[in-house]
């Protein structure tokens, strides 16, 4: 079996290639042919046994491979944050332009080299299209176009995502403290479920589920306990 991860240098993604290599599924990691760490990347990738693959992000091309390839998953672990995009010179509404935009050209693709792998999307909980947030407004018009693919889908919504990054995000940090503190509150008075939805997480433990719920049969959204 062959799964396929797209946003593999990302906080999760890198993980899920981690992860995927252990169990010993073929896995080829997706990283930008322009990427300044393209060396660093491609050493530490094959270091753990996954190939590298540097298509750029056009339609047609990522096709073609991922018709070679045939995977049977498609990760789909694209995300940007505002540090990210200005050094990477992305203006205007970066959500859009990376979060939903890349999504767009990676599900065409798909459709595209008839392949029909099973969609893997990292998603947020709280996304939808009519959100007002940028971030969630974007992952809900992303979430749309994976589930109106025709292909077999998973998106999953987890919360605050923790651990070591390679930039510095003490805001949210600092909010998930907060709110898993909060949460545990309000277990204590009946909220269970509340606090199985938005309960932080870690790389590891979501990488682990996404690639659990991305074997499944099944077209769902799952957050939450099924994050874990």
């Amino acid at each position: 079996m062959t799964a396929f991860v797209t946003g593999a240098t990302g906080f999760v993604g890198r993980e899920v290639v981690r992860q995927l290599c252990v169990r010993g599924t073929r896995c080829v990691a997706h990283v930008r042919p322009d990427s300044r760490s393209l060396a660093a990347w491609r050493a530490r990738f094959t270091e753990l046994g996954a190939e590298v693959d540097t298509t750029a992000w056009d339609v047609g091309a990522l096709a073609a491979r991922l018709r070679a390839l045939a995977p049977a998953q498609l990760y789909i672990c694209i995300g940007t944050t505002r540090h990210k995009a200005k050094s990477d010179a992305i203006s205007g509404d970066i959500y859009e332009a990376v979060d939903l935009g890349l999504t767009r050209i990676a599900v065409d693709a798909a459709r595209a080299s008839e392949a029909r792998p099973r969609l893997v999307y990292l998603s947020s909980v709280g996304a939808s299209a009519s959100a007002r947030s940028p971030y969630l407004r974007a992952r809900g018009k992303a979430e749309d176009v994976v589930r109106t693919s025709g292909l077999p889908w998973v998106i999953a919504r987890p919360s605050f995502i923790t651990g070591d990054r390679d930039e510095a995000r003490l805001g949210e940090k600092a909010a998930s403290v907060v709110g898993d503190g909060l949460l545990a509150v309000a277990s204590v008075f009946g909220g269970r479920s509340l606090r199985a939805k938005y309960r932080s997480t870690t790389p590891d433990v979501l990488a682990s589920a996404l690639i659990r719920v991305g074997e499944a049969g099944d077209d769902r959204i799952v957050e939450g306990a099924d994050l874990r």
